[in-house]
């Protein structure tokens, strides 16, 4: 599995009003099923919703959050907009690594020189 690893910049409190605020974060890939359990959980109504309780699926790890308690309420209770940030350019940077690499395509910056068997023979050699 494919992860990205980084650092909130505010960070999410946990247990709620403990004062302890957890920064490390990991992150999985999103996937089909983790946007339809979303959408199941949480309805269609908000983009920003959605995206959230996505992301809440896809940490795999946030400081020392136990798993089962990284959840959309969570999330949407404690963290801060700019983190929310950091956790979408992590989720965007995971998807970028996944895409199919762009065919590389042959130089074109010098053209190609005529090998001996076809270039045509000079004035001076025809005698």
């Amino acid at each position: 599995m494919v992860t990205e690893k980084d650092q909130l910049q505010y960070g999410v409190e946990y247990p709620a009003e403990s004062g302890v605020l957890h920064y490390d974060f990991e992150l999985r890939l999103p996937t089909v099923g983790d946007n339809i359990a979303a959408i199941e959980e949480l309805g269609v109504g908000s983009n920003l919703r959605l995206n959230t309780g996505m992301l809440a699926r896809c940490l795999v790890k946030l400081g020392d959050i136990p798993r089962e308690a990284i959840t959309y309420e969570l999330l949407d209770s404690s963290l801060v907009d700019d983190d929310y940030d950091v956790l979408s350019a992590a989720r965007d940077r995971l998807k970028k690594k996944r895409m199919r690499p762009k065919p590389t395509s042959p130089d074109s910056d010098s053209p190609s020189l005529p090998s001996a068997s076809t270039a045509s023979p000079s004035p001076a050699s025809e005698s």
